[in-house]
């Protein structure tokens, strides 16, 4: 009877004894494998811009009374307006600094009276030319304020009661302020310039532009 209880006892101890043995000699089970990587988003390439715009609009040009009637046996209440087309090149070394050059010809000519009937004569703009140093401070939006120096030159060409007198010249300096609005590649501009031009006395250009940058 001891003999058996004894047994008993032992069986029970080497059972015990045995369980952490098979327990730690049992692998442990592997690591689920991690999630895929979510494949990168494809991004299409964007244009790249050369620096280079072109674009087109007119100027109206007031002119400066006195000169405009030089050798005419007139006088102008109101500063003569002809109005001229205008191709514009420019070329931009970053956001804010620029270059522009720019040709036009006459496309709308004033017309004036001196009886306050029907048009006596007309006034016209031909052959604008102009260059321009442009400095833009970007804004919020898309949109910007500018500032330009430069040059302007053109010819003033004149009828008074079918007489054409000789034209006359505008060339000098011109100082303008404006402000756009850029949507991608299309630039939308508004300016206004003074000239000086020493005989030709001062006047202003008034320029609405629109651009496509390449």
């Amino acid at each position: 009877m001891k003999r058996l209880s004894l047994l008993a006892v032992a069986t029970a101890i080497g059972g015990v004894c045995a369980a952490p043995a098979a327990a730690q000699g049992t692998p442990a089970p592997a690591p689920p494998p991690p999630a895929p990587a979510p494949a990168p988003a494809v991004v299409p390439d964007l244009p790249s811009e050369s620096g280079f715009y072109f674009g087109g609009g007119i100027n109206l040009y007031f002119l400066d009374r006195d000169y405009a009637a030089q050798g005419l046996p007139i006088f102008f209440e109101d500063q003569p307006s002809p109005g001229a087309f205008m191709a514009r090149v420019g070329y931009a070394f970053n956001q804010n600094i620029a270059v522009e050059v720019e040709a036009g010809i006459g496309g709308a000519r004033s017309e004036f009276t001196t009886s306050g009937g029907p048009a006596d004569g007309e006034i016209g703009v031909e052959t604008p030319l102009g260059a321009h140093l442009v400095l833009s401070l970007p804004m919020s939006g898309g949109g910007y304020v500018m500032g330009k120096a430069g040059y302007v030159q053109a010819k003033v060409s004149r009828e008074y009661l079918g007489f054409s007198p000789p034209d006359l010249d505008i060339n000098g300096p011109s100082f303008g302020v404006g402000a756009g609005f850029r949507a991608g590649s299309w630039d939308y501009r508004m300016e206004y310039s003074v000239m000086s031009g020493g005989d030709s006395g001062d006047g202003g250009v008034l320029g609405m532009f629109i651009f496509n940058r390449f």
